[in-house]
């Protein structure tokens, strides 16, 4: 039955358009379209819907200097935890259209109506949704994010890595003084709260806060008290919007720290990763009583893809894993199109159809509002948009030089057919990276024979490839060595070899305490690895010796966590330190580098905090 909008106190969450003149009538004529939609898309749902239409009386509004055009509707479906359907729960939804001059808002109590609605106008050839213009994400950031940010939901746009978030929700009184500015320099943010300075928004004197999802052209406060609250905040959130949109806009991104949005493609190719990441349910539109959410969460958590590039473009092709399950092979094609817009095409190869849920997980695949998709020019695709970081020119320079000639790069450990020969390690003939190490450890670059105490505790759960122990010196050494083998011997820079290991040690961190490293020996000990330990060069039978001297040791320590990684060769490193200080354009090889650095300073500062000096240790090959 018919409602009256006196009674209605809706949560105040916009999305923003343009429209093509300052038409009276056009707020009613979008009520229309959008009642119209949302009947159309009830026959589409996952589970059947059964939705209800009212349109109420007065059919049209004038409040705040704004035409407001209104209806309420609702739903009776099965309960979400509920297979069958002789239950219901009937849900009631209201949709509010708010016109002043040619800027026309459009609120929604439900975000399934809300993403349904958004895509009809989005794909709209006919009809009132024509003479809507979506507002741009760089005018919802000029118009609605201010100075001491409130609450910021960050979405990474680097690899995939175990030390790194995909994503994080950061909360705090001004986050723009708080972000890291190596750590948080590979995440953008997907939706931002920050502190209004309108003072006609203030509530009792206190300054609002907005919220703002600029690629959804969306703001919001929060809950009314009245409809002439609602009304009377909408039309300052108009206004707003005109007078910050109506000049050049700032040129300057709203938080440099972070990674910004490329205009357009140029340059993007390569891609070589791809994930489902979703790091916030309720922003992305998803319908919390939408079966599909159930797939996104399960799908997301297990996909994996094996990504074919197209030389020289972003378009590539991908055969889709959940698990160890292959489920097809699909072709993605990008295509820039008016305003530089993107549009990501995706096409079945092969897929089988038979299969249960295949189309909903084919519906996953293809949206572009779901996938993150990595580039090696440095771009990531989030959400409809290719974003960069931009890296900053900060120098890890705790780098040491060994040659390594006379060891093969490529070889991590000894192996007998594929089976690590532990046995054979440390021997003369033994020429892997775990032999230079336990031959020659801690003076690789003299090579001179080994000295103090040295542990193998390679494996699954290990806390290091070798620890390093010398308790002759009036200040006791610990040191974590991991060690990984070169992908290419002469082969170009690259930071995927670094990712591995450094992620490693930085997830092994916690063994730099003397405490909880003793422990993890001694749980080991009578593993094929118990005799994997050297005194003075001189192996042992067992680890008592070195778990003795450990227990004996104070906590005053020096400790050093070391990286051993030849791919970065000293000639290559200083032609691309040459490049960079000579001012050269970035290059593929430069934009690595500053990548590469980005990286070890994020470890080094991780060490640091636990009182502990990262070393990374590559080929001197002059």
């Amino acid at each position: 039955m018919p409602i009256s909008h006196t009674n209605c106190t809706p949560y105040l969450s916009a999305t923003l358009f343009h429209t093509d003149k300052a038409d009276p009538v056009l707020a009613g004529k979008l009520r229309s379209a959008i009642a119209n939609t949302l009947g159309d898309a009830e026959g589409r749902a996952s589970r059947p819907v059964a939705r209800q239409i009212t349109t109420p009386f007065p059919r049209k509004l004038t409040a705040a200097g704004l035409d407001v055009c209104w209806f309420h509707y609702s739903e009776q479906r099965a309960p979400p935890w509920y297979t069958a359907n002789d239950l219901t729960d009937t849900y009631h939804q209201i949709v509010v259209i708010c016109r002043k001059g040619k800027l026309l808002s459009i609120s929604f109590s439900d975000t399934g109506a809300r993403s349904t609605v958004m895509r009809a106008i989005a794909n709209a050839d006919t009809g009132p949704f024509l003479r809507l213009k979506h507002f741009s994400p760089a005018e919802i950031e000029a118009a609605f994010v201010e100075n001491r940010v409130r609450t910021l939901w960050l979405s990474g746009v680097h690899r995939r890595l175990v030390i790194k978030p995909d994503a994080k929700v950061l909360s705090g009184l001004e986050l723009e003084s708080a972000l890291d500015p190596l750590g948080d320099q590979s995440y953008y943010f997907s939706s931002i709260r920050s502190t209004s300075g309108n003072e006609n928004l203030a509530v009792d004197g206190w300054p609002v806060v907005i919220g703002a999802s600029p690629r959804q052209g969306r703001i919001w406060i929060g809950p009314t008290r009245s409809w002439d609250e609602f009304t009377g905040r909408m039309a300052l959130i108009l206004d707003q919007a005109a007078e910050k949109t109506a000049g050049p806009l700032p040129a300057a991104p709203s938080i440099p720290i972070l990674a910004q949005a490329s205009p357009g493609m140029a340059g993007v190719q390569q891609p070589y990763d791809m994930a489902v990441i979703v790091p916030e349910l309720s922003l992305a539109g998803i319908d919390p009583h939408d079966g599909e959410e159930r797939w996104l969460q399960q799908f997301s958590d297990a996909a994996r893809f094996e990504v074919e590039p197209q030389q020289g473009s972003p378009n590539f092709e991908a055969d889709v894993f959940w698990g160890d399950e292959k489920l097809g092979r699909l072709a993605y094609q990008f295509e820039e199109r008016a305003g530089s817009a993107l549009r990501l095409s995706v096409q079945k190869r092969e897929w089988e159809e038979a299969g249960e849920h295949q189309q909903a997980l084919f519906d996953i695949c293809r949206n572009a509002d779901y996938l993150t998709i990595y580039f090696d020019t440095g771009h990531t695709f989030s959400r409809g948009q290719f974003y960069k970081t931009q890296f900053r020119d900060a120098r890890f320079a705790d780098w040491r030089w060994v040659n390594m000639d006379g060891f093969n790069v490529r070889q991590e450990k000894p192996v007998d057919r594929r089976r690590f020969a532990i046995e054979n390690l440390g021997n003369d003939d033994d020429d892997s990276l775990f032999g230079l190490v336990a031959r020659h450890w801690p003076d690789l670059e003299g090579r001179r024979a080994p000295a103090g105490w040295l542990v193998c505790d390679d494996g699954a759960m290990e806390s290091a490839d070798f620890i390093y122990f010398d308790d002759t010196l009036a200040t006791p050494q610990l040191t974590l060595i991991h060690v990984k083998g070169s992908h290419s011997e002469g082969g170009g820079l690259s930071v995927s070899d670094y990712e591995v290991v450094v992620g490693q040690a930085v997830k092994n961190l916690r063994h730099i305490d003397r405490g909880l490293l003793a422990e993890k020996l001694e749980a080991n000990k009578n593993t094929q690895l118990r005799d994997a330990v050297w005194r003075d060069g001189e192996r042992q039978q067992n680890r008592d010796g070195v778990l003795a001297a450990l227990a004996a040791a104070g906590s005053n320590m020096e400790k050093t966590v070391v990286v051993l990684q030849p791919r970065v060769r000293r000639s290559m490193y200083d032609d691309i330190r040459g490049r960079m200080d000579g001012g050269d354009r970035p290059s593929a090889e430069i934009r690595r580098m500053l990548q590469l650095d980005a990286l070890l300073l994020g470890a080094r500062l991780d060490c640091f905090a636990l009182g502990a000096r990262f070393v990374v240790i590559a080929d001197d090959d002059n």
